[in-house]
């Protein structure tokens, strides 16, 4: 967690092992650092669009990477396929239960929303919210609409418990990561396109708007040093909140970001480095989609739990929660 701050939406479910299939506020950081291993050319760049709204960003990766209702569905498999293992075992009744699967959980709709509005090259974009929550993205995320929440309980024996979520996670196309309800670049072949920090069209893009913060008195050298200002840690933890201070700052970076196109350069720079990955990787890439495609369609083999069955009992918590 960046400086201990606690910004996007994310949480844990309450009950058995904590299983995270919701959000609350605490920050991740999305794909926030910088890749390992970025390539160092430059690849050219097609079309910069004109971006106001994080809406407006699309990249190729979209393409591969699940979408929001494809996120609930992988999710919703998770369950069933780990309530199927239960019962198999002669346990009754269900480990999580969705109270209606129709709505979406809130974290696959913040995991949509914050792809583009919180990245490695632009920082938080939030020309909404940032009136209201400054940089605090988890505030702004963590209230929208039909959102709802698994439940969870305690199976009656927490070592078949725990086997039977183990046995489910290691065959999870995403890596395991459906355990933590949370899908991100990462779990991509390879961990997703990897991004040159230094990309010479995006150090003239922060000169510009570094500019633009400084004409109105903030002397930032790029938004992600504006976004984890100490400042900012140091008023949470006297207790003072999202401040004034705070509010101006990110207003006055939404303002820059917009009209600089700051974000619109990003998501070219952005799409070309997508596209070189996608070129390297379309094998990886079909085969990943193909696996997620045979997951939503129940055609998985879950392993037998016996070698995910731990030496002694786990604790258990009571549920639900």
């Amino acid at each position: 967690m960046t400086g201990g701050r606690r910004r996007q939406a994310r949480g844990l479910v309450g009950g058995w092992l904590g299983l995270c299939l919701m959000a609350v506020v605490g920050l991740s950081g999305c794909d926030f650092a910088p890749s390992a291993g970025s390539p160092a050319a430059e690849p050219p760049l097609g079309l910069v669009p004109v971006i106001e709204r994080p809406d407006q960003v699309v990249r190729p990766i979209d393409t591969y990477f699940p979408s929001e209702s494809e996120t609930v569905a992988l999710e919703n498999q998770y369950v069933n396929l780990i309530n199927a293992c239960l019962r198999d075992h002669g346990l009754a009744g269900g480990a999580v239960v969705r109270d209606d699967p129709s709505v979406v959980p809130i974290n696959a709709h913040v995991d949509a929303l914050a792809r583009v509005m919180l990245t490695t090259l632009y920082g938080d974009f939030d020309p909404v919210g940032a009136p209201q929550f400054g940089y605090d993205l988890g505030d702004s995320l963590s209230h929208p609409p039909n959102q709802t929440a698994y439940q969870g309980y305690s199976p009656a024996d927490a070592v078949i418990g725990d086997a039977c979520m183990a046995a489910v996670s290691s065959v999870d196309p995403t890596g395991g990561a459906l355990v933590m309800g949370l899908i991100t670049q990462q779990q991509l072949p390879d961990g997703g396109p990897q991004i040159n920090p230094g990309d010479s069209r995006m150090v003239a893009a922060y000169a510009d708007w570094s500019a633009c913060m400084a004409g109105k008195g903030f002397t930032y050298t790029d938004p992600r040093s504006a976004y984890v200002d100490d400042q900012w840690v140091k008023d949470a933890d006297a207790g003072l909140g999202v401040t004034p201070q705070q509010i101006a700052t990110a207003v006055a970076d939404m303002d820059c970001k917009i009209s600089t196109n700051l974000v619109g350069i990003a998501t070219a720079v952005q799409s070309a480095y997508d596209q070189v990955y996608i070129d390297s990787h379309r094998d990886q890439l079909d085969q990943w989609r193909r696996q997620i495609a045979d997951w939503l369609a129940g055609d998985v083999q879950v392993p037998d739990i016996e070698g995910f069955m731990a030496p002694t009992p786990a604790a258990s918590t009571t549920g639900p929660q």
